[in-house]
């Protein structure tokens, strides 16, 4: 009944309420005994045991609840009052006639929270209440509608289980639904699960919405009202939906819109009398103060209060439950005497009837009058109106921690107005939110009044010394950084026993505080230098502490909207931004592993923070330990900010506002991002077709999309309403897709030669526009949206009215198909480009072309666009970028912005490399574009210009640059990506780029960080090129390295300090010939390649040796056949080369070679030499292995090929007892024993699990076989104990080999029942045996025998398996099964490429996709 109460007294419990617009913590909380391990409201038990719900459990706020413990005790109606309103609306729900939404609305304090809470109790005793969500400005996650959808999802599992199974498969499809739009979240977690109810449900069910005006948003409250009754329409199961709110004119107007009025019955609390219930409940209350006051009003003559002194104060309420209940509050306080207290009430001679609270601001002023010190007491109220959550009494002592202010005195004075229990530890919380004007009103509260700016800058400035003070590394303990947070024993208790509640709230809630503050007129310097400690010294800690609390996410809006607010405030410190800076791009880039485990703040993060940056200048000694880097730390931030890995992307687009990018592709519908955070913002439209095309209006309403089907659909991108959708407007592909700028028209234009206009205002079919007879490539609108330019595959550009339809003139003059237009912003002019290699600019009045460039393009117009209020026009080909005056005249000469050819010479130039610095010089840079055009022929160049800046973007191949104009020539790239760019664009500020590649990654770069010259780039003396480093070859013993860059090897060592570079002349330039990588000698000593000599005749080869100390050559053997396979003797000794029908071993000390004679037809093209360099192995083409004395040339041992024969990829030998290997193009692998010349198929080849078995390595104990496949996937077999057993030539599958071991007792029985002569158990036995066969082999095909572990094929290795570290598909680096730290997607090796990652012993080398390599150290202990 009641919109505010507290317990009148606890020892009666005749009725209580914690008003609606009050909370704790919606979170889970421990006080005192209270269990947290399980979620429980009224009949709901969830435990966090199915992973596809949590998410939707953390996005609930179970605190909405009629029966959360938060609100209790909620006030209810007293018995027998609100009699003919309760009535009313229990004839709503039970009459099937009736409209299925009531609107119950009234004045603040009428009473609708306990009308709510009644109800929804009433419903609830009856298993008929479906849901409840009760708002209230005063909780943060009840004040906003994002956590609408989920909560009532969540009590409907309950309430409704039978929609669970459809809940759970809409999170596992898709488990950010709770964070997407609003219409998203109905139509998945309600619409859809309530569609699949077969059941019949009888009565109606309830669903309890109250405090609708609280919610702080009010276009939002507008879009919810929508969907519920979207909800209620759309679904045939018998609900109910009572909602109330306050009488405001924007909801009375939506109410009353044609498609929610005639599904509403509005009440007016007005229209039913309360004076009676107010008597009711005040004679009811009143005798209760009197019981608890008996020995002091026992001799007061009776009735008290009188009629007439009853009737007074129900006359003051006014129909407001929140006078009597204040009334009640102030007369009961135990320490005053309720009679004078009662007296004081009637007699006040300050009430005025100027306004209508008039009589209930006089009650409030003399509620808080109470407390002598008014300074004590507004601070203690402005602290409380501020808080973003009620703290209890301790926590906001602790957080006030002041000596002069004791807040557990102060509070239980102010009794009447402020809620809080005896013993503290419950949330303060004012009685309704009535008393909230009152204080921030001058008029009304006079001098208790508050300037809420005050006090939130206060609290701002409480929150940071806090968490300064309190905030430490490590705070639960962990100790271990290998394991993850989900993996750490007791992490919640730890949690709860470190993070206070004063300490949770600093760590949540600073920055809203520190948002409510203007940014202009205001002195903050106390706030902000609190501030520059907490950035100083407590950053890191916060960034853990979020990550232990689940948080993180919260962590980049939380950092990137103070990062604007500092920016905003002109006094403000740099330090401070800096910092914020650093640590935004910190949990951007290292979001993964910080979220999963909360050490790796600073054992993966820092680490690998930039050197020259503040924020690891200022946190260095907090680095983990657990490596160093000591060689290519970045010194910088990097442009690249996160990726996000999706299906296919076939387009790219940014929000005008630039903070939501908008992906179409591959079962993506339209997927909208926040560019800040990453985070997935909606999901809209159907998958089942590709999404082709994706636009946003200028003004942001509206998100467009063109599907493969021939669909075109339209958005509200804020609330993810459908706003059109036209299944039918084109007979052929769709090709372009724009908006006018004035957002009231969409335009398309398709492969069936025609363009459809449709008006978003009636979201309907304008006009069928058709006169061009090719498929339409391109649209423009004019900037006044009358006019439309199309350009098609007819070389026809054609100028159409958008208000008739019709054609305003054509115009012709290319020569083939027009790939792209655009118009001036005047609309006078527009320029074109097209297949025929030339621009055009022409005359919109006229129709006359009024210039045409036909040189220096030399490839199809990609791009055309004009630019510098309309003086320039700039087109792109996929080798040229030219920018070009619109008007003809000497002083405007053509400018190149970027050219292919100049890029590639740029970079050679720069290159520290003797040859390569010949061949920039030396070729033109035409040659250069010829040369790499011809390699790139299929590549196609991206362009995006910014709308609001003079910044253009564009990519190549997997290079992007970006810059202003007259910025880019012969500047290095902005980014280079994983794989070839499919799609780009470019925020309208230009300080972002959205590139979308070829794999399916949304790569978002920053375009605002400091760019690097070709010098800078290069790091002048002793560089290992950009884009040039493609292999580093790392020795046995770690200590030196070799790293290729096209045209050189470097020999450097493990601080990747240079000793030398071997050159080797033009030969991969200039001869299509394959030459080897260099190989270490397994003792380190030399390393040696083989390398075609270009001059010499008949494809001969030579063999050049090198000391690994020095880098300086020890000799060269020359005219040596075509090498196919190499091997270098672990002693360095020897030489082996494989070639056509011979194996050449050298002499590495003498320089000589002998030649050991194969058969004709055998190819050789494995070889591996025995650890005791004695004997040598080899493998060929017809999948021959033979056994070798290389001294001596002897053939010891030969192992014939299977049947089909298969060719040897891989050899080797085993540490100890004579075995031997060799891996098959066809997936199998035999071992070889050459002592017994047997063999056996560890993995047969009909059962490989890959193909192309190109390494093989033994473990050390000889029990498990490692092996890579062709598609890099590593595998590892267990070795059998004897596999060796039985015939010389074992050519039967291992499931018969397993068979025979496992049967071999039974065998020994069939020999003895043989002796008996029992023909009838032999033949039951023969029969047992094929069925156990049978089994053994399906067995088989399930997992193959031996198969101990299969990692993903996107991990990687070792390049040669000589350790356990691997780099797993997420990015974790782990040495065996022990997690070491994260390796950021930039820092990864590229896919699939060879020899990008060594790690032996404690050193690891890591080559990214971009060329550059990384060495890390790893510490002792690790």
């Amino acid at each position: 009944m009641f919109n505010n109460s507290s317990n009148i007294d606890a020892s009666h419990s005749t009725f209580s309420e914690v008003h609606r617009d009050q909370y704790y913590n919606s979170r889970p909380t421990v006080q005192g005994n209270q269990t947290v391990n399980t979620v429980v409201h009224g009949n709901q038990i969830f435990q966090a045991s199915n992973s596809s719900l949590e998410a939707l459990q953390k996005a609930s706020a179970f605190s909405a609840a009629y029966d959360s413990v938060e609100r209790h005790p909620a006030a209810t109606c007293l018995e027998g009052t609100r009699v003919q309103l309760l009535a009313r609306l229990t004839e709503w729900i039970e009459d099937t006639n009736e409209k299925p939404i009531c609107w119950l609305n009234g004045r603040p304090g009428s009473g609708k929270s306990a009308i709510s809470q009644t109800v929804a109790e009433k419903y609830a005793g009856q298993k008929r209440l479906a849901a409840s969500f009760f708002f209230s400005r005063r909780d943060i996650e009840r004040r906003t509608t994002r956590h609408f959808f989920p909560t009532i999802a969540t009590q409907l599992l309950s309430s409704l289980p039978s929609i669970r199974p459809a809940v759970i498969a809409a999170l596992e499809q898709d488990y950010m639904i709770p964070s997407k739009v609003l219409r998203e979240q109905m139509q998945k977690l309600l619409l859809e699960p309530l569609s699949s109810v077969q059941e019949s449900l009888g009565a109606p069910l309830l669903i309890v919405v109250d405090a609708l005006d609280e919610c702080d948003d009010p276009r939002l409250v507008v879009e919810l009202v929508s969907l519920l009754a979207h909800l209620i329409r759309n679904t045939s199961l018998p609900l109910r939906l009572l909602i109330t709110s306050r009488s405001e004119s924007w909801l009375q107007s939506h109410f009353y819109e044609p498609r929610i009025a005639p599904l509403t019955v509005a009440l007016e609390i007005h229209a039913f009398s309360a004076e009676d219930d107010i008597r009711s409940f005040l004679h009811h209350s009143l005798d209760e103060v009197y019981n608890q006051h008996y020995q002091l009003m026992q001799d007061l003559p009776g009735p008290w209060p009188s009629p007439d002194d009853l009737d007074r104060i129900v006359s003051k309420a006014s129909g407001l439950f929140i006078f009597a209940l204040t009334v009640v509050k102030f007369v009961g306080d135990r320490m005053h005497n309720p009679v004078q207290r009662l007296q004081a009430i009637l007699e006040d001679k300050a009430l005025s009837g100027d306004t209508a609270y008039a009589d209930l601001d006089a009650l409030y002023r003399d509620a808080i009058s109470v407390f002598p010190d008014a300074d004590v007491v507004r601070l203690i109220l402005g602290v409380v109106y501020c808080m973003s959550i009620p703290l209890s009494i301790p926590a906001l002592h602790r957080l006030l921690d002041r000596s002069d202010v004791d807040a557990r005195v102060v509070i239980p004075a102010l009794g009447s107005v402020l809620l809080a229990s005896e013993d503290g530890k419950q949330p303060i919380q004012f009685y309704h939110a009535s008393f909230r004007d009152f204080l921030v009103s001058p008029q009304r509260s006079r001098n208790y009044s508050i300037d809420p700016t005050v006090y939130h800058r206060l609290m701002a400035q409480l929150c940071f010394q806090t968490m300064v003070k309190s905030l430490k590394r490590d705070m639960c303990g962990i100790g271990d950084p290998s394991k993850l947070n989900s993996e750490v024993e007791g992490l919640q208790e730890r949690r709860q026993a470190v993070f206070d509640e004063a300490l949770l709230y600093a760590c949540r809630y600073w920055l809203l505080h520190l948002t409510q503050l203007p940014s202009a007129g205001g002195v903050y310097e106390l706030l902000l230098n609190a501030m520059r400690d907490f950035c100083s010294t407590a950053l890191l800690h916060w960034i853990e502490a979020l990550s232990i609390l689940n948080e993180l996410e919260n962590a980049i809006m939380m950092l990137r909207a103070s990062i604007n607010w500092v920016q905003s405030y002109a006094g403000a410190p740099k330090e401070i931004i800096l910092l914020l800076e650093d640590a935004e791009r910190l949990i951007l880039l290292y979001k993964e592993p910080i979220s999963q485990s909360a050490l790796h703040v600073y054992h993966t993060a820092i680490a690998f923070a930039p050197s020259s940056s503040l924020l690891y200048k200022k946190y260095k000694h907090e680095e983990g330990g657990t490596f160093t880097i000591t060689f290519n730390q970045n010194d910088e931030w990097l442009p690249y900010r996160y990726a996000i890995d999706l299906d296919p992307i076939y387009s790219v687009a940014f929000s005008p506002r630039g903070d939501v990018v908008a992906t179409a592709g591959v079962n993506q519908g339209v997927q909208l991002w926040n560019t800040v955070t990453g985070g997935n913002v909606a999901s809209l439209g159907d998958r089942t077709s590709p999404s082709l095309l994706v636009r946003f209006s200028a003004s942001g309403a509206f998100v467009a999309t063109a599907f493969e089907n021939g669909t075109v659909a339209v958005w509200d991108p804020s609330v993810g309403r459908e706003h059109l959708k036209d299944e039918g407007p084109h007979t052929g592909a769709i090709t372009s897709l724009e908006f006018s700028p004035d957002s009231l028209l969409l335009a398309s234009g398709s492969r069936d030669q025609s363009i459809q206009l449709w008006s978003m205002d009636s979201a309907q079919r304008l006009y069928k526009l058709v006169c061009h007879e090719g498929p339409v490539t391109s649209l423009a609108f004019t900037s006044d949206s009358q006019r439309l330019c199309s350009g098609s595959e007819d070389n026809l550009l054609i100028f159409w009215d958008t208000k008739s339809g019709k054609v305003i003139r054509g115009m012709m003059g290319h020569r083939g198909p027009i790939t792209s237009l655009a118009v001036s912003r005047d609309g006078n002019m527009i320029v074109t480009g097209s297949q025929d290699k030339s621009v055009k600019i022409w005359d919109s009045h006229s129709g006359s072309c009024a210039r045409t460039f036909s040189e220096g393009h030399e490839g199809i117009i990609r791009s055309v666009a004009f630019c510098d209020d309309d003086k320039w026009v700039i087109s792109a080909c996929d080798k040229t970028i030219f920018s070009r005056g619109v008007v003809s005249s000497r002083k405007s000469p053509d400018v190149t912005i970027w050219d292919l050819g100049q890029f590639y010479r740029s970079a050679l130039e720069n290159t520290p490399i003797w040859q390569a610095k010949v061949l920039g010089w030396g070729v033109p840079a035409p040659l250069w574009k010829k040369l790499i055009g011809s390699v790139q022929r299929n590549v196609e160049i991206f362009v995006a210009y910014s709308s609001q800046s003079p910044t253009l973007a564009f990519s190549l191949a997997t290079y992007i640059w970006c810059g202003e104009l007259g910025s880019l020539p012969n500047s290095p790239p902005l980014h280079v990506s994983r794989s070839n760019t499919a799609a780009l664009a470019i925020s309208p500020d230009g300080t972002r780029v959205a590139a979308a590649t070829s794999v399916g990654s949304l790569e978002i770069l920053e375009t605002t960080v400091p760019r690097k010259t070709w010098d800078e780039e290069m790091k002048k003396d002793n560089a290992l090129p950009l884009l040039s480093a493609n292999a580093v070859v790392a020795s046995p013993d770690g200590d030196r390295y070799l790293v290729n860059s096209q045209l050189a090897w470097f020999l450097v060592d493990s601080q990747l300090q240079l000793i030398k570079k071997i050159y080797f002349g033009f030969a991969n330039i200039l001869r299509d010939v394959e030459f080897k990588t260099p190989v270490f000698s397994g003792d380190s000593s030399i390393f040696a390649w083989g390398l075609s000599d270009i001059l010499q005749r008949d494809n001969k080869t030579s063999v050049r040796v090198f000391d690994s100390v020095t880098g300086q050559p020890k000799t060269r053997i020359n005219g040596l056949k075509t090498i196919q396979s190499f091997a270098l003797a672990p002693n360095g000794a020897l030489i082996a080369c494989g070639s056509e029908g011979a194996i050449q071993v050298c002499d590495v000390a003498g320089g000589t070679k002998r030649t050991v004679s194969v058969a004709d037809n055998c190819s050789i093209t494995a070889l591996a030499f025995s650890h005791d360099s004695q004997e040598l192995l080899s493998g060929s083409k017809e999948g021959i292995v033979q056994l070798w004395d290389p001294s001596m040339g002897e053939c010891k041992a030969t192992f014939g090929a299977r049947t089909p024969a298969s060719m040897v990829k891989a050899v080797t030998f085993a540490p100890v007892g004579g075995m031997a290997v060799a891996g098959h193009e066809d997936g199998n692998v035999r071992l070889l024993s050459p002592s017994e010349l047997k063999s056996y198929d560890l993995i047969p080849s009909g059962q490989a699990v890959t193909h192309n078995i190109n390494l093989l390595k033994f473990s050390d104990d000889c029990l498990t076989l490692t092996c890579r496949a062709g598609d890099r996937a590593v595998s590892t077999w267990a070795i059998p104990a004897h596999p060796f057993q039985g015939d010389e030539e074992n050519a039967a599958s291992s499931a018969t080999c397993h068979q025979k071991e496992v049967n071999e007792g039974k065998e020994q029985k069939d020999d003895e029942r043989e002796e008996v002569k029992d023909e009838t158990k032999e033949v039951m036995k023969a029969e047992e045996a094929k069925e156990e066969e049978k089994r053994a082999k399906d067995e088989i095909h399930e997992k193959p025998l031996h198969l101990i572990a299969q990692a993903d094929k996107h991990d990687v290795f070792d390049n040669m398996l000589r350790s356990t570290y691997v780099i797993r598909k997420d990015g974790w680096l782990f040495r065996g099964d022990e997690r070491l730290f994260w390796i950021p997607q930039h820092l990864r090796p590229a896919p699939g490429r060879e020899a990008s990652f060594a790690a032996l012993n404690d050193r690891v080398m890591i080559l990214s996709h971009e060329g550059h390599p990384l060495f890390l150290n790893l510490h002792d202990g690790v």
